[in-house]
């Protein structure tokens, strides 16, 4: 469908129209979802000469992602952008000014592209810039929200946001760049258990981030790895036996002395080798994807069941019991046990009142 103009609606609600005459609201999610501008990219301009077609007030509203991602790579490749350093792009793009952590920023977008900061921006290549503009929507927060309307049935809303979700899931996940983008994230999401950037107990947090990125509409980082299997199930992910698990399913491991769900570690499929090996993203390793085997061979904790993508459904809050004291010296090798974890700091490190 091709629309033609688009308009804030409501609280935290943007409407598209096409040419008939038939509308798509979009509700929730991230204002870049709503927005259709990954980039977060301003109103004026610029964005008007590259498919915006309409505004919130502050940022532009583009027909579709595409056109929105395709305007990110127009930006960079501009006389703006294009003789500027990485690093002086992401000061001018994302400045500390704007309550950006600039360096933060530059570090995940070169660790997804794959190049120094020092590198020229007007020096990527086609596929370079396309991961500068797939690591700039993550960064940026993309997250899907509910969408209606007369310009497409929720029938087809529903059949295409599964079939879309688990191709992005496993596109993301294969991609080293984008792993380590996410797995960044999650680093500095762990603040909010621990005071600190770790990427210790951080399954759940991993995972929380990547269906975020390919679009799943979880409003919020669950951080315990039995509390996001529990909750997947609850929203209508179906439990596949071991054995019978493929790209796009979620791992999840109980140590035998646990009675909830998913205790241990938690995990995103990217590739099925065989009934037993596969390839993984999740936080506990340097490189991802990585693989790891559902009998537990190599000291792992052994898959206890996958979860599969079959149905979209609202998503609620999680409440989880209070966190345990860990020793951050461990290196983060083996699987864990994150049930216990909940926010005990705000996103500054400072201490939440009790």
């Amino acid at each position: 469908m091709a629309f033609v103009v688009a308009w804030v609606s409501g609280k935290r609600q943007v409407t598209y129209r096409d040419q008939s005459g038939a509308e798509l609201t979009k509700k929730d999610g991230s204002r870049s979802w709503r927005n259709n501008n990954p980039g977060n990219i301003a109103r004026g301009p610029f964005s008007e000469a590259h498919g915006s077609i309409g505004d919130d007030g502050k940022f532009g509203i583009f027909s579709d992602e595409e056109t929105g991602s395709a305007a990110i790579v127009a930006l960079f490749t501009s006389n703006s952008y294009k003789n500027l350093s990485i690093r002086d792009a992401f000061y001018r793009y994302a400045p500390p000014a704007d309550n950006n952590d600039t360096e933060a920023y530059i570090a995940a977008v070169t660790a997804a592209v794959g190049v120094p900061p020092s590198k020229v921006v007007g020096t990527l290549s086609s596929a370079e810039l396309s991961k500068l503009a797939g690591a700039i929507k993550v960064h940026e927060g993309w997250i899907v929200g509910t969408q209606s309307g007369s310009a497409l049935s929720p029938r087809a809303i529903k059949s295409a946001a599964i079939s879309d979700i688990v191709e992005k899931l496993i596109t993301v996940g294969s991609d080293a760049g984008s792993c380590q983008v996410i797995r960044e994230k999650a680093r500095q999401a762990m603040v909010r258990i621990y005071g600190k950037p770790t990427l210790h107990n951080a399954c759940a947090c991993t995972l929380s981030l990547f269906l975020q990125s390919a679009g799943y509409p979880l409003a919020k980082i669950v951080y315990g790895a039995g509390a996001l299997a529990q909750y997947l199930r609850q929203h209508g992910w179906q439990k596949v036996e071991v054995g019978n698990q493929q790209a796009g399913d979620v791992g999840v491991c109980r140590d035998d002395d646990k009675t909830t769900a998913g205790a241990d570690h938690i995990f995103l499929v990217v590739k099925r080798v065989d009934a037993d090996q596969m390839l993984i993203a999740d936080n506990q390793e340097s490189f991802s994807p990585h693989p790891r085997f559902a009998s537990g061979k190599g000291g792992k904790t052994p898959v206890d069941y996958f979860l599969r993508y079959s149905a979209t459904s609202p998503l609620a809050a999680f409440v989880s019991e209070d966190s345990t004291e860990i020793d951050f010296d461990e290196v983060v090798t083996l699987d864990e046990d994150t049930d216990a974890l909940v926010p005990k700091f705000d996103e500054q490190g400072e201490p939440l009142a009790s």
